[in-house]
């Protein structure tokens, strides 16, 4: 019996099989988390707090992007692709996440794993 998947095998491990719909709902999360602050600067009373928020920003990027290739690589490897594409999100963001949302994987076992969203 395989392992039961978990939050940091979700976020940050590269082995196994991602679905569709948790990819999905776990790349909403990134994106929503990094909207926050940008709300904040927006509706900022000055200019120090927009800073502030600024930079909140940028350490909220940077940790969704660290979240969101690992999501791509299992994604990839549910339909057999090679994790090294993954690194391709950090440029190609939005562009990346859309279609790896609506990809279906492979029905049955494969290299990268024997299910979807199961450690390997």
């Amino acid at each position: 019996m395989q392992g039961q998947p978990t939050l940091p095998w979700l976020f940050f491990s590269f082995s196994g099989r991602l679905g569709r719909q948790p990819y999905a709902l776990a790349g909403l999360l990134c994106y929503m988390a990094r909207t926050f602050p940008l709300y904040r600067i927006i509706v900022a009373p000055n200019e120090e707090a927009a800073n502030f928020w600024g930079g909140i920003f940028l350490l909220v990027a940077l940790c969704s992007f660290f979240a969101l290739v690992p999501l791509a690589a299992k994604r990839l490897q549910d339909f057999g692709k090679p994790t090294a594409l993954a690194f391709l999100c950090i440029l190609l963001d939005i562009l990346m996440y859309l279609p790896l949302c609506f990809i279906k994987g492979d029905p049955g076992p494969n290299r990268f794993g024997t299910a979807t969203n199961q450690p390997k």
